[in-house]
């Protein structure tokens, strides 16, 4: 039986088995969240948000995050990423 999976596709689900477990984590929390910014999911899994950033960034190189969109965090006034899963 032969599928038709986009090449981008099958290089990012081959690339969940190289996960670290805070990757997996913050991927699971953006899943979990439909969407979220880098402070949102660090409240989500209570760590500071210097372990979220770079493991965002990571995934975003997998192809694992996209941008989803850019708004306002009303916690500090100023525009932030939201991410989503791919």
């Amino acid at each position: 039986m032969t599928t038709n999976v986009q090449q981008t596709s099958a290089a990012a689900y081959a690339s969940l088995e190289d996960l670290g477990e805070r990757q997996t984590a913050v991927r699971n929390a953006i899943s979990a969240m439909g969407a979220a910014c880098n402070a949102k999911i660090a409240k989500y899994l209570v760590v500071p948000i210097n372990q979220v950033t770079g493991r965002v960034f990571e995934l975003r190189d997998k192809g694992l995050v996209k941008e989803a969109y850019k708004a306002i965090w009303p916690a500090t006034g100023r525009t932030v990423i939201w991410w989503e899963t791919v």
